[in-house]
């Protein structure tokens, strides 16, 4: 994972990687990124911004607009915009590459 950014907003750009195991069940031979997996790392590049565990307190909208899949995007490319409200953060984040838009993502988080 690679980082370009600072304070509350960044881009990070993520291998996907074929062999992970995760795709044994979704799908063998098809793989395709389950949307747990996409929130997952979205939760975990907010972590790494701000430098520090967090967990998710609310998903207010989480819109698949494509199948990711690491035989079509081996990377994918992920803004992450953080703004803190007191003791929690709302987050709005993207997952996309060159092509298309995979995932968007609004929520808290603390």
């Amino acid at each position: 994972m690679k980082m370009e950014g600072d304070g509350l907003s960044a881009i990070f750009k993520v291998d996907i990687l074929p062999d992970c195991t995760v795709y044994e069940g979704h799908f063998p031979g098809k793989p395709i990124c389950p949307g747990v997996c996409n929130i997952e790392t979205i939760k975990e590049c907010a972590s790494h911004l701000l430098d520090k565990p967090l967990t998710i307190n609310t998903i207010k909208q989480c819109r698949l607009t494509a199948i990711a899949s690491p035989k079509v995007c081996p990377q994918v490319s992920i803004s992450v915009n953080v703004t803190q409200n007191g003791d929690t953060y709302a987050v709005i984040a993207k997952i996309y590459d060159d092509r298309q838009s995979y995932m968007d993502f609004k929520g808290t988080l603390s």
